[in-house]
């Protein structure tokens, strides 16, 4: 019996010289999970029928494939509208600058009224000299008459042709007032509805579900046919990106560095895996109080440590990872 004791005594005096009880052994190994991240993807701020499903549960995507697409009739309707609207704008700004009186145009149908004047008074010159000779019975009544009629058409002239200068004076001193201000109002207007169908092309563009990120599709919510609503989970992506975490106290904390390497095993795969250190930040208070309680340690503070791993056909989520914390660097 004493003998017995004795070994025992020996035996725990040897395994606390080496670190090696149950408590230094539950604070150096690190039990943690691999994990991916999951994004939940949703048609954003618009919903409607479901068009077509690009990719299947399971399947790997890269970032911006196609997952689903929305049916666009609707919307592609009031964009055609909204296009010809835009066009139709652009024209009245067109309209609106030719509408404008230039001097060009003005000196011309100055001159126009100058060269019938004078054409007023070659007419009347002819018909003084017809009416003389008329009256004298040197020329016909028929002679007579087109010279009269010549007469008067060359007074209609004239009066057309002055009344023209003046319509375009007052043209040109009317646009001159208002020209400005409707141009800018039709570029404002033009303005609004190009902005409308930007905001329609946007919207458009978000009837296309996209994945956000590389990884694997993971569940699709809605069917072909079915109807989705704004905001709503339509399809579930898998990161390709794997990760663990494992808490450790304020006296290891010094073993790890951002960016440094730290090997784990994996039991499943009876295989060791590196991973690099993405962070290291204060743990949240509960972490504390269980080192604390289940490790037997007093007022030691806990560390969160996020390692990332490269990703590979064996390695899954939900494996497990062991650390041995004394095996990394110091």
């Amino acid at each position: 019996m004493l003998l017995l004791i004795a070994a025992l005594a020996i035996g725990g005096v040897l395994l606390l010289s080496q670190g090696k009880d149950a408590v230094t052994l539950a604070v150096n190994e690190k039990n943690s999970i691999l994990t991916a991240d999951t994004v939940n993807t949703s048609f954003q701020g618009v919903g409607g029928r479901v068009m077509s499903i690009e990719v299947g549960e399971q399947q790997d995507v890269k970032k911006g494939d196609v997952i689903m697409k929305l049916d666009t009739a609707d919307i592609d309707l009031q964009i055609a509208q909204l296009e010809s609207s835009v066009a139709q704008q652009k024209i009245k700004i067109q309209q609106a600058s030719i509408q404008q009186v230039r001097p060009e145009e003005l000196q011309k149908q100055e001159l126009a009224a100058a060269s019938a004047e004078e054409a007023l008074n070659l007419a009347k010159a002819n018909y003084e000299r017809c009416k003389v000779l008329y009256e004298e019975g040197g020329i016909s009544k028929m002679g007579y008459e087109n010279a009269v009629s010549q007469y008067e058409i060359a007074k209609n002239t004239l009066a057309q042709q002055n009344a023209q200068v003046k319509n375009l004076s007052a043209q040109n001193h009317t646009n001159s007032q208002n020209y400005e201000y409707s141009e800018n109002l039709t570029e404002l207007q033009a303005d609004t509805l190009e902005a409308q169908l930007a905001a329609l092309k946007l919207q458009k563009e978000r009837m296309v579900l996209r994945a956000p990120i590389a990884g694997k599709v993971t569940k699709i919510v809605p069917k072909v046919g079915e109807n989705v609503t704004a905001n709503a989970t339509a399809a579930m992506v898998q990161s390709d990106k794997l990760y663990y975490s494992i808490y450790i106290d304020e006296t290891q904390v010094s073993k790890f560095e951002k960016g440094g390497t730290v090997v784990g095993a994996v039991p499943a795969l009876k295989e060791e895996i590196k991973g690099k250190v993405r962070s290291i930040a204060s743990a949240p208070q509960y972490a504390n109080l269980r080192m604390s309680r289940d490790k037997g340690l007093s007022d030691t503070s806990a560390y969160l440590v996020i390692v990332d791993v490269k990703e590979s056909e064996e390695l899954l989520p939900g494996m497990t990872v062991e650390v041995d914390v004394d095996e990394c660097n110091s």
